[in-house]
Protein backbone atom coordinates (compact mmCIF):
# COMPACT_ATOMS: atom_id res chain seq x y z
CA UNK A 1 0.00 0.00 0.00
CA UNK A 2 1.17 3.48 -0.85
CA UNK A 3 -1.20 6.32 -0.54
CA UNK A 4 -1.82 9.60 0.88
CA UNK A 5 -3.54 10.89 3.96
CA UNK A 6 -5.10 13.65 5.70
CA UNK A 7 -5.41 14.16 9.37
CA UNK A 8 -8.46 15.80 11.04
CA UNK A 9 -9.89 16.11 14.87
CA UNK A 10 -13.26 16.41 15.50
CA UNK A 11 -13.16 18.60 18.83
CA UNK A 12 -15.84 19.37 20.92
CA UNK A 13 -15.25 22.16 23.66
CA UNK A 14 -15.91 22.83 27.11
CA UNK A 15 -17.43 26.85 26.43
CA UNK A 16 -17.89 28.73 29.57
CA UNK A 17 -17.68 25.66 31.91
CA UNK A 18 -13.78 26.41 31.95
CA UNK A 19 -12.78 30.28 32.47
CA UNK A 20 -8.95 30.42 33.06
CA UNK A 21 -7.03 32.88 35.80
CA UNK A 22 -7.83 36.10 33.55
CA UNK A 23 -11.40 35.44 33.02
CA UNK A 24 -11.21 34.29 28.95
CA UNK A 25 -12.60 30.97 27.88
CA UNK A 26 -11.02 29.73 24.88
CA UNK A 27 -12.22 27.58 22.24
CA UNK A 28 -9.95 25.46 20.08
CA UNK A 29 -10.20 24.40 16.43
CA UNK A 30 -7.80 22.94 13.72
CA UNK A 31 -6.15 25.33 11.45
CA UNK A 32 -6.04 23.44 8.46
CA UNK A 33 -5.90 19.99 6.67
CA UNK A 34 -2.37 18.90 5.55
CA UNK A 35 -1.38 15.85 3.32
CA UNK A 36 0.92 13.14 4.97
CA UNK A 37 2.26 9.74 3.50
CA UNK A 38 1.01 6.45 4.05
CA UNK A 39 3.13 2.72 3.41
CA UNK A 40 1.59 -0.05 4.50
CA UNK A 41 1.38 -4.09 3.66
CA UNK A 42 -1.89 -6.25 2.99
CA UNK A 43 -3.29 -9.51 3.76
CA UNK A 44 -6.42 -11.40 1.87
CA UNK A 45 -8.44 -14.14 2.42
CA UNK A 46 -11.05 -15.02 0.88
CA UNK A 47 -14.33 -16.18 2.36
CA UNK A 48 -17.28 -16.81 -0.54
CA UNK A 49 -17.01 -15.29 -4.16
CA UNK A 50 -17.96 -11.57 -3.15
CA UNK A 51 -16.66 -11.49 0.31
CA UNK A 52 -12.96 -11.10 1.42
CA UNK A 53 -11.67 -10.43 5.07
CA UNK A 54 -8.43 -8.05 5.23
CA UNK A 55 -5.75 -7.41 7.16
CA UNK A 56 -3.93 -4.08 6.17
CA UNK A 57 -1.78 -2.74 8.46
CA UNK A 58 -0.24 0.37 7.56
CA UNK A 59 2.04 3.29 9.18
CA UNK A 60 0.53 7.09 8.52
CA UNK A 61 2.50 10.23 8.58
CA UNK A 62 1.14 13.69 9.07
CA UNK A 63 0.12 16.52 11.66
CA UNK A 64 -2.47 18.72 12.60
CA UNK A 65 -2.39 22.38 13.91
CA UNK A 66 -4.98 23.61 16.90
CA UNK A 67 -5.14 27.02 17.17
CA UNK A 68 -7.23 28.68 19.94
CA UNK A 69 -9.23 32.14 20.43
CA UNK A 70 -11.79 33.61 22.65
CA UNK A 71 -15.04 34.04 22.83
CA UNK A 72 -14.47 37.66 20.93
CA UNK A 73 -12.01 35.62 18.16
CA UNK A 74 -8.99 36.93 19.53
CA UNK A 75 -6.31 34.41 18.85
CA UNK A 76 -4.26 32.97 21.79
CA UNK A 77 -0.37 33.65 21.67
CA UNK A 78 -0.25 29.73 21.78
CA UNK A 79 -0.81 26.93 18.97
CA UNK A 80 0.17 23.34 19.15
CA UNK A 81 1.22 21.45 15.82
CA UNK A 82 0.60 17.53 17.00
CA UNK A 83 2.77 15.55 14.86
CA UNK A 84 1.43 11.70 14.69
CA UNK A 85 3.25 8.16 13.59
CA UNK A 86 0.29 6.34 13.67
CA UNK A 87 0.52 2.13 12.71
CA UNK A 88 -3.16 1.15 11.98
CA UNK A 89 -4.25 -2.06 12.45
CA UNK A 90 -7.74 -2.29 10.62
CA UNK A 91 -9.89 -5.59 10.32
CA UNK A 92 -12.17 -5.38 6.97
CA UNK A 93 -14.61 -6.85 5.10
CA UNK A 94 -14.16 -6.66 1.64
CA UNK A 95 -17.63 -6.57 -0.68
CA UNK A 96 -16.64 -7.09 -3.92
CA UNK A 97 -18.80 -6.39 -7.12
CA UNK A 98 -19.28 -8.71 -10.13
CA UNK A 99 -15.69 -8.20 -12.27
CA UNK A 100 -16.57 -6.21 -15.59
CA UNK A 101 -13.55 -6.75 -18.19
CA UNK A 102 -10.60 -5.77 -16.35
CA UNK A 103 -12.10 -4.01 -13.47
CA UNK A 104 -14.27 -4.87 -10.43
CA UNK A 105 -15.32 -2.23 -7.77
CA UNK A 106 -15.98 -2.84 -3.94
CA UNK A 107 -16.88 -1.93 -0.78
CA UNK A 108 -14.64 -1.47 2.53
CA UNK A 109 -16.13 -1.72 5.92
CA UNK A 110 -14.43 -2.70 9.65
CA UNK A 111 -12.78 -1.81 12.90
CA UNK A 112 -9.20 -0.28 13.41
CA UNK A 113 -7.10 0.32 16.29
CA UNK A 114 -4.38 2.86 16.37
CA UNK A 115 -1.23 3.43 18.40
CA UNK A 116 0.27 6.80 17.97
CA UNK A 117 4.65 6.55 18.27
CA UNK A 118 4.90 10.07 17.79
CA UNK A 119 3.62 11.83 21.21
CA UNK A 120 5.02 15.25 21.99
CA UNK A 121 5.28 16.42 25.74
CA UNK A 122 6.46 19.80 24.83
CA UNK A 123 3.40 20.49 23.23
CA UNK A 124 0.44 21.84 25.02
CA UNK A 125 -1.85 19.10 23.26
CA UNK A 126 -0.72 15.56 23.39
CA UNK A 127 -2.69 12.50 22.44
CA UNK A 128 -3.32 9.41 23.95
CA UNK A 129 -1.42 6.55 22.62
CA UNK A 130 -4.04 4.15 21.66
CA UNK A 131 -7.22 4.91 19.74
CA UNK A 132 -9.88 2.73 18.15
CA UNK A 133 -12.79 3.29 16.05
CA UNK A 134 -14.63 2.18 12.42
CA UNK A 135 -12.68 2.39 9.09
CA UNK A 136 -15.13 2.43 5.47
CA UNK A 137 -14.54 3.06 2.04
CA UNK A 138 -14.56 2.33 -1.51
CA UNK A 139 -12.59 1.26 -4.34
CA UNK A 140 -11.76 -0.29 -7.76
CA UNK A 141 -9.24 -3.77 -8.52
CA UNK A 142 -8.07 -3.09 -12.21
CA UNK A 143 -6.15 -6.18 -13.46
CA UNK A 144 -3.48 -6.02 -15.22
CA UNK A 145 -0.51 -8.12 -16.60
CA UNK A 146 1.90 -8.62 -14.21
CA UNK A 147 -0.53 -7.59 -11.07
CA UNK A 148 -3.64 -5.89 -9.72
CA UNK A 149 -3.71 -2.35 -8.88
CA UNK A 150 -6.41 -0.91 -6.70
CA UNK A 151 -6.84 2.67 -5.94
CA UNK A 152 -9.39 3.06 -2.75
CA UNK A 153 -10.94 5.73 -1.14
CA UNK A 154 -10.88 5.24 3.03
CA UNK A 155 -11.99 7.27 5.93
CA UNK A 156 -11.58 6.41 9.91
CA UNK A 157 -13.67 7.72 12.42
CA UNK A 158 -12.27 7.55 15.79
CA UNK A 159 -14.70 6.58 18.50
CA UNK A 160 -12.30 7.15 22.02
CA UNK A 161 -11.17 10.89 23.13
CA UNK A 162 -7.70 11.23 22.36
CA UNK A 163 -6.77 13.77 24.53
CA UNK A 164 -4.38 13.60 27.21
CA UNK A 165 -5.51 14.89 30.39
CA UNK A 166 -2.91 13.34 32.95
CA UNK A 167 -0.24 16.20 31.89
CA UNK A 168 1.84 16.28 35.25
CA UNK A 169 4.83 17.60 33.20
CA UNK A 170 2.77 20.94 32.19
CA UNK A 171 3.58 23.03 35.26
CA UNK A 172 2.25 26.11 34.66
CA UNK A 173 -1.47 26.70 34.84
CA UNK A 174 -1.17 29.06 31.83
CA UNK A 175 -0.32 26.28 29.17
CA UNK A 176 -3.12 23.40 31.25
CA UNK A 177 -6.05 26.09 30.49
CA UNK A 178 -5.59 24.79 26.04
CA UNK A 179 -6.26 21.46 27.35
CA UNK A 180 -8.91 22.04 30.03
CA UNK A 181 -10.61 23.90 26.98
CA UNK A 182 -11.42 20.95 25.55
CA UNK A 183 -14.45 18.70 26.16
CA UNK A 184 -13.86 15.49 23.73
CA UNK A 185 -11.12 15.54 21.02
CA UNK A 186 -11.68 12.48 18.50
CA UNK A 187 -9.35 11.42 15.40
CA UNK A 188 -10.64 11.55 11.70
CA UNK A 189 -8.56 9.96 9.05
CA UNK A 190 -8.96 10.71 5.35
CA UNK A 191 -6.69 8.15 3.27
CA UNK A 192 -6.26 7.71 -0.69
CA UNK A 193 -3.97 4.83 -1.09
CA UNK A 194 -2.83 2.58 -4.10
CA UNK A 195 -2.66 -1.03 -3.53
CA UNK A 196 -0.50 -3.65 -5.64
CA UNK A 197 -1.15 -6.91 -5.23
Amino acid sequence: ILGLNTMDFNVTNEGSAVVDEEGNVWFADQADMSAGFTVGIISDLRLFEYLNLRFTPALLFGDRTMVFTDKDGIKADQSSTVKSSIINFPLLLKFRGQRSGNYRPYLLGGGSVTWDLARDKEEIIMLKRVDYGVEFGVGCDFYLPYFKLAPELKMYLGLGDVLERNRPEILSEKDLKYTNAISRLTSRLFMLSFNFE
